[in-house]
């Protein structure tokens, strides 16, 4: 049987290898008070352990691979077979980190990628974060960078960030080379108000304390002002109004960056990450794009709607003029591939088999 192990099996369990059949029964035990004091559900797996939602159960196989997560009267719910290893331990915001091609991603609870794995390991002790406050710390190109739920891109990638922790109470912290700042769940600098030095003479003068507190108060705003927004009203309304006003998007555009894709509004605000080695313009909603040798659906969201199940063929790239293009919608069907028959393969905005318009 141990001819069987995949390679990432000794990397996921590291000194579990020898024992991996106790291993992938207790690892996840003790991660939370809920999940130690949980009661496992019978059912046919052989190796079930509890996750930090109180309703949901991991199942795996003696060597650690997943095989689904089961819900309390031990039926499977997600199908986890697809991926090298996933993080129970980690259910958090509604999503779980997954591994697939040494690459992590997330999926919500009913099994839905909802961020494509193309992230990757975070390395050391844990090679995902858990997501906290609908906010996920991800590594990219081994740049430190924060995404939401949906894959929307909060704090933007940056070869300079040394460090992000988890969101607490809505303040993450950032350590680069430039120094450290708090960012608000809308990736926004937290200003902070240094406190006036402590000397003999404004100990004993509250006056001349307040004098010194404003001043140094007024000069902060105005050094900070250079790097990101103020945070005082009257400020801000000095600023929102000397800038345009968004009005919310209806389309994205793709854009590239150091060799991959991703999409950005029409102020070239990044909105989905550059993730991808092909994209197709959005059509009807939806966007085609293509990681490695296999193509998707996002929408504006950066949600994974239709997975990544349709192989790139060189054939869709010499459609005759008279035919819509491949991996683009039009009146809700989308040409994705080519029958064994040679005939045109299309889907409809749910995923659904169907013919192509002649």
């Amino acid at each position: 049987m141990l001819g069987f192990i995949r390679p990432f099996t000794v990397f996921v369990w590291g000194k579990c290898a020898v024992i991996a059949s106790v291993c992938a029964v207790g690892m996840l035990a003790g991660t939370s008070a809920q999940a130690a004091g949980c009661k496992l559900p019978k059912s046919y797996y052989k190796n079930v352990s509890c996750t930090p939602n109180s309703g949901l159960f991991l199942a795996v196989k003696d060597y650690g691979e997943p095989v689904a997560l089961i819900n309390n009267k031990g039926k499977p719910v997600v199908n986890l077979t697809a991926y090298q290893t996933v993080a129970a331990d980690k259910i958090a915001s509604g999503v779980m980190p997954v591994l697939k091609n040494s690459r992590v991603g997330y999926i919500n609870l009913q099994g839905r990628e909802v961020v494509a794995p193309i992230y990757d390991q975070m390395g050391g002790a844990e090679w995902a974060r858990a997501a906290s406050e609908n906010r996920i710390v991800v590594k990219k190109g081994g740049q430190y960078g924060v995404i939401d739920t949906n894959n929307g891109t909060i704090v933007p990638f940056s070869g300079s960030i040394t460090n992000i922790t988890n969101y607490r109470s809505g303040v993450a912290r950032i350590e680069s080379r430039q120094g450290s700042r708090n960012v608000d769940t809308s990736g926004n600098t937290i200003a902070s108000e240094p406190a006036a030095p402590k000397t003999a003479s404004n100990q004993d003068s509250p006056t001349t304390s307040n004098t010194l507190q404003n001043s140094t108060s007024k000069n902060s705003i105005s050094q900070d002002s250079r790097r990101d927004p103020p945070q005082s009203t009257a400020v801000n309304t000095t600023v929102n109004t000397s800038e345009p006003k968004r009005e919310p998007f209806t389309t994205l555009i793709a854009h590239q960056q150091d060799g991959l894709w991703g999409f950005v509004d029409k102020y070239g605000v990044i909105m989905i990450t550059y993730s991808f080695d092909e994209v197709r313009p959005f059509s009807e909603g939806l966007a085609a794009v293509r990681i490695e040798n296999t193509w998707g659906f996002l929408d504006l969201g950066g949600n994974v709607v239709i997975p990544f199940d349709y192989h790139d063929d060189a054939r869709l790239n010499r459609a005759n003029n008279d035919e819509p293009p491949a991996w683009t919608f039009k009146n809700g069907v989308a040409w994705v591939g080519m029958s064994d028959k040679g005939e045109r393969l299309c889907i409809n905005t749910a995923n659904v088999t169907l013919p192509c318009p002649s």
